[in-house]
């Protein structure tokens, strides 16, 4: 079974494949360092920095799996492993696309107008991952305000990446699209979502976002057109873009301490 959803988000114009703001944040220096290959380090640290590290670990890939804070934990552990086997669906492979339109008047400053949808369709037959991920109850877990976050290994080969995050002073340097990691054949992308009612709705959200930049880099088609109504001039972009992303893989989460927004550091192979 595939999911097709189409999901609405405004336009931020950005730079090249780069996608995301914000400010502030504590020294994550205590996250993922290492020479040469990706450093497990717990989740408190994870957590203090507000910076979630994902990567290549003995062969397997790691996701973390978000879930909103329910009555029972167990209940907690269960929405997470979900929410990760939603990821390693997106691992296997994603089709979308993603269409932008812009109006421009004549009437002055507010006569603007900015439309943009995302189509994102990957298995959903969850059950078929679900196996092949694993946690330690005791230390890959950490509940917050608004959400806990589990760290799953997922056994699928992790090919030739190996991601060895820097030291950051404050918030990553990637966020703002500078520094992004690069991997022979991979795309590096950042997606950015503001601040949800919920936590992991705003995460999922800022992923989705990261998956839409990759398929941006695939294709883009760009109609204009000028009309005239009443007097006044119309003018309007429509662009879609089209491709397909395998091996999608996100490579660490910023939740932004000032704001709530999350920012995401994906990488994928990307396909016309």
């Amino acid at each position: 079974m595939l999911r097709k959803a189409w999901l609405f988000f405004p336009l931020i114009i950005v730079s090249c494949v780069s996608f995301g703001i914000g400010s502030g944040g504590n020294d994550s220096s205590a996250v993922g360092q290492g020479k040469g290959r990706y450093v497990e380090t717990s989740m408190q640290d994870q957590s203090d920095a507000g910076l979630w590290v994902s990567g290549p670990l003995d062969g397997n890939f790691i996701i973390i799996g978000v879930s909103g804070r329910l009555s029972k934990p167990d209940d907690e552990l269960i929405a997470a492993k979900e929410d990760a086997a939603r990821k390693a669906a997106m691992y296997q492979g994603i089709q979308g696309s993603v269409e932008l339109l812009n109006t421009t008047g004549s009437g002055g400053f507010f006569d603007y107008s900015a439309d943009s949808r995302l189509e994102l369709r990957y298995d959903t037959n969850y059950s078929n991952y679900l196996e092949s991920l694993t946690f330690d109850p005791q230390k890959d877990v950490i509940r917050i305000t608004g959400a806990t976050f589990v760290r799953f290994k997922y056994s699928a080969s992790a090919g030739n990446i190996s991601y060895v995050p820097p030291k950051y002073e404050g918030r990553p340097s990637w966020v703002n699209g500078r520094n992004l990691p690069e991997f022979d054949g991979y795309v590096t992308a950042v997606g950015y979502a503001g601040r949800r009612s919920r936590l992991r709705d705003t995460v999922n959200a800022s992923c989705d976002s990261a998956a839409a930049r990759l398929i941006e880099t695939a294709s883009t088609m760009v109609n204009t057109d000028t009309s005239m109504y009443n007097e006044l001039s119309y003018s309007s972009t429509y662009m879609r873009s089209e491709g397909r992303l395998s091996n999608f893989n996100v490579l660490a989460i910023w939740l932004d301490p000032d704001n709530g927004a999350v920012s995401t550091l994906a990488i994928a192979r990307v396909s016309k």
